[in-house]
Formats: C-alpha cells, sequence, structure tokens
C-alpha cells in the first residue's frame, strides 16, 4: 500500500497533484486525486463501461464524507469552484 504523510495531504497543491486509479478489468475503473479532488472530467469514483470497450459513463462523481464525532461532526471532503468564463 502506497502512503502519503500529513504534509503532502494537508496541502492543496501537492495533494491535487497525486492521482489514483483503481480499475475493474471489465472497463470500468474509479480515479481521483488522494485528496478526493477531482481536477479532470473523467474522475469518479464509479466510472462505468455500458459498450465496453468505450461508452464510459461517469455514474458516481463524488461522496460527501462525513466523521460524527462527539464535538460535532466533520466534514472530511474536497471541493474547488472553479471560475466560468
Amino acid at each position: 500500500m502506497i502512503q502519503f504523510d500529513h504534509g503532502i495531504c494537508n496541502d492543496l497543491e501537492s495533494g491535487r497533484s497525486r492521482k489514483w486509479l483503481e480499475t475493474n478489468g471489465l472497463g470500468g475503473f474509479s480515479s481521483s486525486t488522494i485528496i478526493g479532488l477531482n481536477t479532470r472530467r473523467y474522475h469518479g469514483l464509479l466510472t462505468a463501461a455500458l459498450r465496453p470497450p468505450v461508452g464510459r459513463v461517469v455514474l458516481l462523481s463524488v461522496a460527501e464524507l462525513l466523521r460524527a464525532l462527539v464535538e460535532g461532526v466533520c466534514e472530511l471532503e474536497s471541493s474547488k469552484a472553479v471560475k466560468a468564463n
């Protein structure tokens, strides 16, 4: 397993430049950055190949992660708004 320290994961530029990819061998895949910030249109948690080897569709782009703590709820997600032209 590849691991990254807090210094990389807490830095936006370092975290968004490192990506991961998991394939299922059937044409589907899951991919994003290590901090969960989707920086490419093909990034998603569930991308299926409806007509393999092409016809890929992102079925699940992101999931909002929350952690319930005694002190309250802590959001564990990354998002960045892009200014439209």
